[in-house]
């Protein structure tokens, strides 16, 4: 039979030990092991239970430029109870959760942007049951409110960016497609989304960013790419649905949890990638859930915390768990 050396015309190196940084598909002989090593064995993404938030929530707001050990969830609905929307506000270190300062306006549903020390609440549902425009903006320790939205609704995640460099788009009421940026002191209306839509979840930056699921009439797969002047289509959702948390890039995106259109129940685990073109599925949150709090500027740094279990509004919950992207690894090639 013909040998790699043969079929191939190339040396299988011979090695004392794996190398520091092998390339992917790279082929070697371990002699310290005794084994023949490959590496490019593509690793699914995965979920990691991290420290439950100080106070269950759904429909809360989180940092979209933040890492996986400096993160921020505000504000939310806490599922019972008058008033039912909050505005604690919660510090992630990677480790724990502590409660800092509060919103100025309690509210869930709102647009969320910026970085652990610099953040940007915006928008969403206030007692009672109205639409707000407000902006917040938050320093490290304490909240200032500074200039409105051109229009008041709930965003859900229908947002991007940082506190100086934000988007806002979709939401109701009603149903809209209107998109807004803000520059650190004003927010000025731009290109509408092609497809109207409320219970939207969106990533990335202000000129970079990703709206995909929501409901515009029915559950839907739509993907919208906005290159900070327009809105184009994207690569579809496997399956219809809205509510679900994202976190990432434009190329490097994260979906997880919400409500699909159809199936009992209904309330979802399953987590996708987007690798700016096309959505695959990866490995799925260790619980089911919809109306998340997110945080994550890459889809490495992805977090989902709280949410609904569900479809009773008192099933509000604490956990929160930490996303690791897909990868590759080395593993040993049979030859028998």
């Amino acid at each position: 039979m013909a040998g790699y050396n043969t079929i191939r015309g190339l040396r299988v190196k011979y090695l004392s030990a794996d190398p520091a940084n092998p390339e992917n598909g790279q082929v070697w002989y371990n002699a310290g092991t005794g084994n023949l090593r490959l590496e490019g064995i593509a690793l699914a993404g995965s979920w990691a239970s991290g420290d439950n938030l100080n106070t269950a929530r759904s429909s809360a707001s989180g940092t979209k430029a933040s890492t996986a050990n400096a993160a921020l969830i505000f504000g939310g609905h806490k599922g019972s109870g008058t008033p039912a929307n909050m505005n604690e506000n919660e510090s992630y270190n990677g480790t724990s959760w502590t409660e800092v300062g509060n919103l100025n306006q309690a509210r869930q549903l709102a647009g969320g942007a910026g970085t652990q020390t610099a953040a940007l609440a915006f928008g969403g549902r206030i007692d009672p049951n109205s639409p707000t425009a407000t902006t917040n903006k938050w320093d490290g320790s304490s909240w200032t409110e500074v200039n409105a939205m051109g229009t008041a609704r709930y965003l859900n995640n229908g947002s991007a960016g940082t506190s100086t460099a934000a988007l806002a788009f979709g939401g109701t009421p009603p149903t809209t497609g209107k998109t807004e940026e803000y520059d650190g002191t004003n927010w000025s209306e731009q290109n509408d989304m092609s497809t109207a839509r409320l219970d939207i979840a969106g990533l990335g930056t202000q000129t970079a960013a990703l709206a995909f699921g929501g409901n515009s009439g029915s559950v839907t797969t739509a993907t919208e790419d906005y290159n900070g002047t327009s809105w184009t289509g994207g690569g579809a959702l496997p399956a219809a649905n809205r509510r679900q948390g994202g976190s990432g890039t434009q190329t490097a995106g994260l979906s997880f949890g919400g409500l699909l259109a159809s199936g009992s129940p209904n309330v979802t685990a399953v987590a996708l990638v987007y690798d700016g073109s096309a959505w695959a599925v990866t490995g799925s949150l260790g619980t089911a859930r919809y109306y998340v709090g997110n945080a994550g500027g890459t889809q490495g740094a992805g977090i989902c915390a709280g949410g609904l279990t569900t479809g009773a509004a008192s099933a509000v919950t604490t956990a929160t768990e930490e996303f690791t992207a897909p990868g590759t690894q080395i593993k040993n090639i049979s030859v028998s």
